[in-house]
């Protein structure tokens, strides 16, 4: 578990050991059995691998199709509630439907919790206290299979501008943050509270190679062909797609692309779309580069 973990989440060491030995726990049947097998609240900036994470042991443990992802941007009215609840005894509500889909076994991920409407937090204190939630029309689902995982950009910009070299301190200012705007009563009942750090330019990198082994794992899959890279091109894409404040996020919109477009092009000029990745200087005002395919 550790091993597949670390493997695709990069730059976050701290936080493996932790889910690691949650996880861990849940599927050896270690938790209470009147609560979701584990909880998690990920506290940091966008881009640096709370819902990939949520993802990656996801597919690893169930399977992607046993995940239930709420935005919670879009719960932030009385009215909202609604539309996951449903809104009288005849009608089933979103929640029900995707939980129904799971066959009552999965990952409820709840992003950017901290934007939810209070109602929606008085349920989750339900679903973490209780694994149950009970839907407008009486019906009570069970979440004692699941894992639940909430995440949260609160005191993110401490993160991003800290000046302080020890993390402890850090950390318990973020959790300090998360505690007050969320509740004590909300913050206490989640098993494991992994605060992620900010992504550093050198970090990102090995993070742009494997976001393009997988990109180009996907054209061999779809197109039969075999494309490699040189050593350049993944600090290349880095610095293409790295951003300080957004972290890797905008680096996967950045390989797909730029990958995408050769593939387009040697395919719609009937080429064929193998060799290798490089870098090829541009001379201009900048000297940028960009990215072409060689034969092989």
């Amino acid at each position: 578990m550790a091993d597949h973990l670390g493997s695709n989440i990069l730059g976050q060491p701290h936080i493996i050991p932790q889910v690691t030995a949650a996880l861990q726990n849940g599927e050896l049947a270690l938790t209470d059995p009147a609560r979701p097998r584990g909880t998690f609240l990920f506290l940091g900036p966008t881009g640096v691998g709370k819902t990939e994470l949520t993802l990656t042991f996801t597919r690893h443990l169930i399977g992607e199709d046993h995940l239930i992802r709420l935005d919670m941007s879009e719960y932030q009215t009385q009215e909202a509630l609604g539309i996951l609840l449903g809104r009288s005894e005849s009608e089933e509500g979103l929640f029900a439907k995707r939980y129904q889909a799971t066959g009552g076994i999965g990952t409820l991920l709840l992003d950017e919790i901290e934007k939810a409407h209070p109602r929606v937090l008085d349920i989750l204190l339900q679903i973490l206290d209780a694994a149950r939630v009970t839907m407008a029309n009486g019906a009570t689902l069970d979440l004692s299979q699941f894992y639940v995982v909430c995440t949260s950009n609160i005191a993110s910009h401490a993160i991003l501008d800290a000046r302080c070299s020890v993390r402890s301190t850090l950390v318990r200012f973020v959790e300090g943050q998360a505690q007050a705007q969320l509740r004590p009563e909300v913050f206490a009942r989640f098993d494991t509270v992994c605060v992620f750090d900010k992504l550093a330019f050198d970090e990102v990198v090995p993070i742009a190679e494997l976001l393009l082994k997988r990109e180009l794992a996907l054209h061999q899959k779809q197109h039969a062909v075999t494309i490699t890279y040189a050593d350049a091109v993944p600090r290349y894409l880095a610095s293409e797609g790295f951003h300080s404040r957004l972290g890797a996020r905008p680096m996967r919109r950045v390989i797909e692309a730029k990958v995408r477009e050769i593939m387009r092009v040697a395919l719609l000029c009937e080429t064929t779309a193998e060799g290798v990745l490089d870098v090829e200087r541009v001379e201009g005002e900048h000297g940028v580069g960009k990215l072409v395919l060689r034969a092989p």
